[in-house]
């Protein structure tokens, strides 16, 4: 019995000393230490963009990554502590990655400590944890010579954007010249409309995200809507809404692009922002200019083999969101399914949020090709701009399905011919202007605009009208170029512009404060473009991990079959009702007040007419309570599959293998 408690003894002793040893070759020397991540979206892996940037680091100009937070269970929250764990996971796989070329200092920052010294001097914001005013701090700074990026604050609610952050830093600090962006829109989307004349009160209307995200990484410059040139030190020109464009603003585009200028352009056949800025009060000023809410290139659309209807909106039955709990079918949530995964720049994408979007078809001439990059569902149809307002308030009445996906993101290369063989566009006449104001504007600046201050270049000096006084300089001709140098010419186009806008891209702090998290891919579309065309597509595959939205698409797809079967007998119930309002209308016994048809109890034959009404209403009601039904049936079902398949098939697992047992038991 001794001898069996010593053996005993003496294998548990040899089984620990096991361990510590596979622990120490494991933690301490690295010796097969390797994870497995099983995660759907491999959020806890590397991606290939983050890996790429790390390996191509110059040995010579190694990295420092500091990461201070504070330990102290008394100055830092539980939520500081654990996502802590996760930032420092991350920054260990990083450290790994690089091969040495990145040292990672954990710096501890505690009240009154040197430590607390070299977060200050980092721009680390400190968070004030009691009365004493005792700090805790939390944040990163990545540092590779003279050069530093700070990440001065760390949330779990950023945690999906964590490490493109650190990507993106460790791109910044050994990138050694930054790319030229120009953004040309009617809209102060990069800052203050004009430079309004000394004394003269203007509100600031502060740049969109999407500006002061590019402003990180870019030099970001304003190419106003008049400009008749483009700047060649500009790499890629962002041309955002260009309502009512004029054709030697497009010229200069055309021959910013012959240059080998990269273009991005987003249009709109119903931009909600503009009407915004339109509207006193609303976007935190006063409009300086009226924006058309609609938008589009026509000349160089049309030589670029691009068809696009710019009063046209693509509504979709199946991509529509659920807004106030309806759905809109002109306000889409493209999910994978309409996104192209075989591009770099869309691949990494989960979600695409357009609203009142337009539609492209295009057939592109020559040597220039195409590749849709988002498109809509197959029940779309394209409705006109009335109908697309309707939308936003009720239901469609007579939506027909196309059978075919509408393009509302392209990507044309290739190399591109003029669309101004002749050359820069004359000087047309500019439109009859009201008093003092904007073409057709009631009002506008005081005793007219200022030279050059007009959309358009009119009103200065340079820009003669049609019609100028005999004796004036006549203007010269200047050399235009007819085709691009290579097969190298880029054009991204879009056909929404609100998608791009501050409330459509991100979420805010409910509580008020200042962080935010990206609702959608939209911002990462814009990102990863640009990031593509300045040459380093590296950031894209990490981008674009921040979003985990995923609609039920299939389920919004089996409601859209639902509804589309109940449709024609909607549509005869609402004809019905619409014949019955213009009969009580024709017969003189009522009257309308506020929407409501008011019974004149004098008039028998109206009485009747009331009566089928009311019938028909419940009728309407009857049936939208019969569609509910269906759909909350399927989605049950759908759930109760869902709940039960796992179960289900470990209980068919199991009684096969008791069976397969009981087999072999009865064979021996």
């Amino acid at each position: 019995m001794k001898s069996k408690t010593t053996l005993s003894a003496l294998v548990l002793l040899l089984v620990i000393a096991i361990v510590v040893v596979v622990n120490i070759l494991v933690s301490g020397l690295g010796f097969l230490n390797f994870r497995m991540d099983l995660t759907e979206k491999g959020i806890f892996t590397l991606s290939d963009g983050t890996r790429r940037i790390v390996e191509g680091l110059n040995p010579d100009k190694p990295v420092t990554i500091r990461f201070y937070a504070t330990s102290d269970s008394r100055l830092m929250p539980q939520w500081g502590q654990t996502y802590g764990n996760t930032v420092r996971d991350l920054l260990l796989e990083i450290t790994k990655a690089s091969g040495g070329k990145i040292t990672l200092e954990n710096i501890d920052p505690r009240p009154n400590t040197e430590e607390e010294d070299k977060a200050v001097a980092d721009d680390i914001q400190g968070y004030t944890v009691n009365e004493e005013g005792d700090k805790a701090y939390f944040g990163l700074a990545i540092q590779s010579l003279d050069k530093k990026e700070i990440i001065p604050t760390l949330t779990p609610a950023e945690e999906g954007t964590l490490e493109y952050q650190i990507a993106r830093a460790l791109s910044q600090v050994t990138r050694t010249k930054r790319s030229v962006i120009g953004v040309m829109s009617p809209m102060p989307i990069s800052g203050p409309a004009f430079n309004f004349p000394p004394g003269m009160q203007q509100n600031q209307q502060r740049p969109w995200i999407a500006i002061q995200q590019l402003r990180l990484d870019y030099d970001v410059r304003e190419v106003p809507m008049s400009s008749e040139a483009v700047d060649s030190d500009i790499n890629i020109l962002l041309v955002i809404h260009p309502a009512d464009i004029t054709p030697r603003a497009e010229f200069a585009i055309d021959q910013f692009l012959l240059k080998g200028g990269k273009v991005i352009a987003f249009v709109d056949p119903h931009c909600l922002v503009s009407r915004a800025y339109n509207n006193p009060g609303q976007m935190g000023r006063a409009p300086t200019s009226f924006v058309s809410p609609n938008s589009d290139l026509p000349t160089l659309f049309k030589e670029w083999g691009v068809g696009y209807d710019k009063n046209l909106v693509v509504a979709d039955m199946t991509f529509r969101t659920a807004n106030n709990r309806r759905a809109v079918p002109t306000f889409l949530s493209i999910p994978k399914e309409g996104i192209n995964d075989k591009e770099p720049m869309t691949e990494p994408l989960q979600l695409v949020q357009m609203f009142s979007a337009g539609s492209f078809n295009v057939a592109a001439k020559g040597n220039v090709t195409s590749t849709t990059l988002v498109h809509s569902s197959e029940k779309s149809q394209l409705i006109d701009t009335t109908d697309a307002e309707k939308a936003m308030r009720e239901d469609l009445k007579n939506f027909q399905a196309s059978g075919k996906s509408q393009v509302m993101g392209v990507r044309l290369t290739g190399r591109f011919k003029t669309a101004f063989p002749d050359g820069q566009p004359k000087v047309t006449a500019p439109a009859a202007e009201g008093p003092g104001g904007m073409p057709g504007m009631p009002g506008g600046f005081p005793g007219g605009f200022p030279p050059g201050m007009l959309p358009g270049g009119t009103g200065g000096e340079d820009d003669k009208p049609a019609g100028a006084p005999a004796g004036e300089k006549k203007e010269e001709a200047k050399p235009s170029l007819k085709e691009s140098a290579n097969n190298d010419g880029v054009v991204f186009l879009f056909s929404d512009v609100d998608m791009e806008f501050d409330e459509f891209v991100v979420e805010r702090d409910p509580m008020g404060g200042a962080s935010m998290r990206m609702s959608n891919s939209n911002l990462p579309l814009l990102l990863n473009t640009v990031e593509l065309l300045s040459g380093g597509a590296d950031l894209i595959a990490v981008r674009s991990r921040s979003s985990a939205n995923r609609p039920f698409t299939k389920l919004q797809e089996l409601n859209a079959n639902i509804e589309e079967q109940y449709r024609p007998r909607m549509q005869k119930i609402e004809q019905d009702l619409n014949d019955v309002v213009q009969e009580i209308a024709k017969g003189g016994g009522v009257k309308a007040t506020q929407g409501l048809i008011m019974l004149n109890p004098n008039e028998a034959q109206a009485k009747q007419l009331q009566d089928k009404q009311v019938e028909l209403m419940a009728k309407r009601r009857e049936l939208i309570k019969e569609q509910t039904r269906m759909k909350d049936r399927r989605e049950f079902l759908i759930t109760l599959l869902n709940m039960a398949a796992i179960p289900l098939l470990i209980i068919a697992v199991g009684v096969t293998i008791a069976a397969r047992r009981r087999s072999l038991q009865a064979a021996h």
